[in-house]
């Protein structure tokens, strides 16, 4: 039997009701999409800046075989001393040149569009040690220095950007580490600092800083990514330091860890791939230095040398998650430390001295012998 009339209009009703609920929610979880396309953060343009690894405004100073892959550059200042013992591997050292100071104009808008980044979330802590933080723009509140004491987590993927607005200084704890989950890059890692920027000794640390006044690596601490000073200095003391490259990705390579190390005394470096596809995994061909150990993740070689005076040969090896691979020649000298001497007198404190005790034996003489000519 044909259905009546008012039970066929009421059908359609429904359906078209439905229809309009359908293209409503179609249409919420479009703009939902589009408004999280819109807060999602796009790289900071470094300009010429990004192939500098270490740059600073009035000088560069380095202690130790400090190995930085990358440029070294100085503008407008023209100091850059440690180099040798230091080394710079596929770049080159820039003393108040073209390059440096075109450099350093990259560096001032590059800082200004970090620290003008909209709708941050607010750090209430003083020290973000410890937590897991996903992609986006993070600004210090009361506190406005910020520290990294223990391990604190970037999570996210390949294309996943992180910009950090601290109003004063960043320090980081001795043997802490930043580290990256999910396939972040280290290029995409942005620390804008107001004041000046001090890594611990022996840490791990992602990222390019950007710091108004001055950046210190101290000791033994590994950086991925950039140290940029827009007038002070940076100083280096036996590091790590690795330019992550561009955003764009390219041909997957990695880098060797730190050559020097000493028997006893604690050593932090990494293994760096750039390019590829992340995530990635590391390992080595052969065997590191007795009491080192390499991270498979994160590519960090840590631990206290412990076999003797040695050389030791190996590949260091990096895949990516579309099956690239990519190696590199790779070794670490294994010495003693260096003890310090012990104090020496300089000819003209050994004539004074000389001089004292021809002065004493003198007058020794004459209480000895009252009535001698001397």
């Amino acid at each position: 039997m044909p259905m009546p009339v008012r039970a066929r209009m009421g059908r359609e009703y429904r359906r078209s009701r439905t229809l309009q609920l359908l293209n409503k929610l179609n249409l919420l979880l479009l703009c939902l999409t589009f408004s999280i396309c819109l807060r999602a953060q796009l790289p900071v343009n470094l300009g010429s800046a990004s192939t500098f690894s270490v740059l600073a405004g009035s000088t560069v100073t380095n202690t130790g075989p400090t190995t930085v892959n990358g440029n070294v550059g100085v503008s407008p200042g023209t100091a850059v001393t440690g180099f040798p013992p230091g080394s710079v591997v596929g770049g080159a050292i820039h003393s108040a040149d073209g390059p440096a100071g075109t450099a350093q104009g990259d560096l001032t808008a590059a800082y200004l569009d970090a620290a003008g980044r909209p709708t941050p979330t607010i750090i209430l802590v003083p020290d973000i040690g410890g937590q897991t933080l996903p992609p986006g723009v993070y600004k210090t509140g009361s506190t406005d220095s910020l520290g990294i004491t223990g391990i604190l987590r970037l999570a996210g993927n390949a294309n996943s950007v992180f910009i950090f607005q601290i109003a004063s200084t960043l320090t980081t704890a001795s043997i802490s580490q930043v580290i990256l989950q999910g396939g972040v890059r280290a290029t995409n890692v942005f620390w804008q600092v107001g004041s000046s920027a001090t890594l611990g000794t022996n840490s791990i640390f992602n990222g390019t800083i950007m710091a108004q006044a001055s950046i210190t690596i101290t000791t033994g601490a590994a950086l991925n990514g950039r140290a940029l000073a827009r007038t002070g200095a940076v100083t280096l003391d036996t590091n790590t330091v690795v330019n992550p490259g561009l955003p764009a990705g390219g041909a997957l390579t990695v880098t060797c860890p730190l050559g020097a190390a000493q028997l006893g005394v604690p050593y932090t470096s990494f293994l760096v791939a750039t390019g590829g596809t992340p995530p990635y995994t590391f390992s080595t061909t052969g065997s590191l230095p007795p009491g080192l150990n390499l991270d498979a993740s994160t590519g960090v070689v840590t631990g206290t040398p412990n076999g003797g005076i040695v050389s030791t040969a190996f590949v260091a090896n990096a895949a990516d998650s579309e099956a690239g691979h990519a190696t590199n020649n790779c070794s670490i000298t294994t010495t003693v430390p260096i003890q310090p001497s012990a104090p020496t007198l300089s000819t003209w404190g050994l004539g004074v001295l000389a001089l004292l005790l021809a002065g004493y034996s003198v007058q020794f003489i004459r209480k000895a012998h009252p009535r001698s000519t001397l």
